[in-house]
């Protein structure tokens, strides 16, 4: 049969890819490798694949005869299946078991589906008849239904009657309770007001709803320095007046008194003014903001006014304990205590450190909120138009004020205010009327008149750094990012001189 003599199309597949490879193999291989030739190689794999499709050629012949014979008998049948066998062939996959058709004809999708309806039909029927024939049976169950569902509903009626019963009822026994004075109620504040409290409470909140509406207008003389930081938030030009007043009574609120080292059997002015120097150089060494440094000397006046009796060994310890919590109250990156306790050479310990800074914060009540000097001086220079080296200069002023005991009881905004009036003489040449303006005097809510002693006071500290052993603040001063203020030749003018009234060296 021309079946038997067609040739499978993966034989000659395989022939081309084993012609492909000889001819490849071929060139690019060596003649000889481990004591077998090429070519007597390819032979044998030949062979082996040449005997292979010669018994695969035998059962597609085999299994095609027998399926023409079955397919002579009921070709009619079989004639929607023999491409199906001729597939098989062509794809040499004729070795497997075929499938043998059936000898029913297939169903049409119609004939099922009318099959399927016809039965669903007759299911119908018979449950038509089962429940035409037992009616009262169904009216038994809806009615039993019925009378349960009753029930539930009689249920959740006086469910809701319970429960509106025992709200009335603790209504009624909560208000003579509330009613009824007591003291811990009278200390909360619950019981209602009378009309007497009442008149007296509206009375008071009368007037801070007159204070709310708008900041109070500036006189005529009087510059708005704000005006120009309408559109800068960080400014906060909306509220600035108002968190100025707010420092302004911090002030009051956390004064240092005047000689409040007189508590003290051990320590003195002296040894204050060593560990505030000492803590300069500390400052500077650990490259801390200016704001630590300040918030350090407030934190050790307020705790040695506090503490009476402090021995001498402990100052140290104090200082440095003052000036790492500043620092966790101002820097970004605090130093570590281990480093506060490597500046010490090793005198304390961290626990110690620790142990003191428990001792100093629940001295001061947890609160670090009285304002340091820097604060208002930065609003000062604001108000007189100062360049940075007035800002400079005045900062000096502020930092040797700072390690003389004797200045220690004026607030940080007359310092301030004393600093800045200070450095706009010198640098300008003019007299202290033509320099504190009524914008400054403003303010600062200080007159000149005020500010006047402790400018003098300013005075004599400039002079006498020269002389002194305690020159940290100098130093300092010395850089080039400070502008080096401190070795200004108008401090050492006659300017300076005459408003200390010593009379000058030249």
């Amino acid at each position: 049969m021309e079946i038997q003599n067609r040739r499978p199309r993966t034989v000659q597949i395989h022939d081309q890819e084993n012609i492909y490879a000889k001819g490849k193999i071929n060139l690019a291989l060596p003649t000889k490798r481990q004591g077998l030739s090429v070519r007597s190689a390819l032979d044998e794999l030949n062979t082996n694949v040449q005997s292979q499709r010669d018994v695969n050629v035998g059962k597609t012949a085999a299994a095609a005869a027998e399926n023409e014979k079955k397919s002579n008998g009921n070709r009619n049948t079989v004639r929607s299946n023999y491409n199906h066998v001729q597939s098989k062939i062509d794809t040499g996959l004729a070795s497997k078991p075929v499938v043998q058709p059936c000898s029913r004809p297939p169903l049409r999708r119609e004939e099922s589906t009318a099959a399927h309806a016809a039965k669903a039909a007759a299911r119908t029927r018979a449950i038509l008849k089962d429940t035409h024939n037992k009616p009262n049976e169904i009216k038994e169950s809806l009615n039993i239904y019925v009378q349960t569902k009753k029930k539930q509903d009689v249920k959740k009626v006086n469910k809701l009657h319970v429960v509106r019963e025992i709200s009335k009822e603790s209504k009624s026994i909560l208000k003579p309770i509330l009613k009824d004075p007591s003291e811990s109620l009278g200390k909360l504040k619950l019981s209602e007001p009378s009309s007497k409290k009442k008149e007296e409470t509206l009375n008071k909140e009368k007037p801070t709803k007159q204070i709310v509406p708008s900041t109070p207008t500036l006189p005529d003389d009087i510059e708005d320095i704000d005006a120009r930081d309408n559109n800068s938030p960080l400014l906060m030009s909306m509220y600035i007046k108002d968190i100025y007043e707010y420092l302004t009574e911090l002030e009051e609120k956390y004064p240092i008194e005047f000689d409040f080292l007189s508590n003290q059997t051990v320590i003195t002015g002296k040894m204050r003014a060593t560990l505030i120097d000492w803590l300069v150089e500390v400052q500077r060494q650990f490259s801390l903001v200016l704001e630590t440094f300040h918030l350090t000397v407030g934190i050790i006046d307020r705790y040695l006014q506090a503490v009476p009796n402090v021995q001498r060994n402990r100052l140290q310890l104090i200082g440095v304990t003052a000036m790492f919590i500043a620092s966790k109250y101002e820097e970004i990156y605090a130093p570590d205590v281990g480093d506060f306790v490597y500046v010490t050479d090793n005198a304390y310990s961290k626990a110690d450190v620790f142990q003191c800074e428990r001792d100093i914060m629940s001295k001061l009540g947890f609160c670090l909120a009285r304002p340091i000097p820097l604060s208002f001086l930065r609003r000062f220079v604001k108000a007189a138009h100062g360049s940075s080296k007035n800002h400079h200069l005045a900062k000096y002023f502020v930092d040797l004020s700072l390690v003389e005991y004797s200045m220690a009881h004026y607030r940080p905004s007359e310092l301030s205010a004393a600093a800045i009036c200070l450095s706009l003489h010198l640098l300008s040449n003019k007299s202290l009327s033509e320099v504190w303006t009524p914008t400054l005097s403003y303010y600062s809510g200080y007159s000149l008149e005020h500010i006047d002693p402790i400018i003098r006071k300013l005075a004599k500290i400039v002079i006498n750094v020269e002389n002194s052993k305690l020159k940290a603040v100098y130093n300092k001063y010395l850089d080039t990012t400070l502008a080096k203020v401190s070795s200004l030749p108008q401090l050492r003018g006659e300017a300076i001189y005459e408003l200390a009234k010593i009379p000058s060296s030249s």
